[in-house]
């Protein structure tokens, strides 16, 4: 005999009902209460009511989505690196030769003499 997963629905998001009456919210349904709240169609108190849940818990989920938000975040950060490698001349290894940008995603390849702006330029592009 396997288990059955109840559910209910509140404000259009089915909230599964695990054993031992264990609600599960999910990360969608969070999000959505947050921004009902940031942009004040709900309050904490409308939230309790009609979930059934308790102050606390409510803020845990603004807490968990700005969490999310942040990680996010530094993911994409993370993501924005672009490697600059200078190649120099092998007879004069002073003298560079050319200038390669590259990500994860390209790599571009520039004379030695390309203006210094607009290698910024391309840097911020590549970001």
């Amino acid at each position: 005999m396997g288990m059955e997963v109840r559910s209910f629905k509140v404000y259009g998001f089915k909230i599964e009902v695990h054993a031992g009456g264990r609600r599960v919210w999910p990360p969608s349904f969070k999000r959505f209460i947050n921004d009902k709240m940031d942009s004040g169609e709900l309050s904490v108190g409308e939230v309790m009511k009609t979930c059934n849940v308790s102050q606390s818990l409510v803020y845990k989920w603004r807490g968990d989505v700005r969490r999310a938000g942040r990680t996010k975040t530094k993911v994409r950060e993370e993501r924005l690196f672009s490697e600059v490698v200078i190649q120099e001349d092998p007879i004069e290894p002073e003298v560079p030769t050319e200038i390669v940008l590259r990500n994860d995603q390209l790599e571009i390849s520039l004379p030695a003499s390309y203006p210094v702006s607009d290698l910024v330029s391309v840097i911020q592009a590549l970001s």
